[in-house]
């Protein structure tokens, strides 16, 4: 399964949207139900400072879901990979 984040379409979580789809990094797709999702081959990985979130948006930037393992999660960077078989 590939990895995948499921990003609630507000303006606060914006960044990570325009982020994904620039320039092509990720397939993000509107899932037309209020959510994106944001999915690659491989990992997924965001930086808190680069998307310009303060940390209480950097922390609820994963309230809409994810499909694959949490590698790393703190203060400056998210990263996420397939499940492991």
């Amino acid at each position: 399964m590939m990895p995948a984040i499921y990003v609630l379409d507000v303006p606060e979580f914006r960044a990570l949207i325009d982020l994904s789809r620039a320039p092509k990094l990720y397939e993000t797709t509107d899932l037309g139900n209020g959510y994106f999702r944001v999915r690659s081959a491989d990992t997924l990985e965001f930086g808190r400072k680069e998307l310009g979130f303060k940390p209480a948006v950097w922390y609820g930037c994963v309230t809409g879901g994810i499909d694959g393992t949490i590698l790393q999660f703190d203060r400056d960077t998210l990263r996420i990979g397939p499940l492991a078989p």
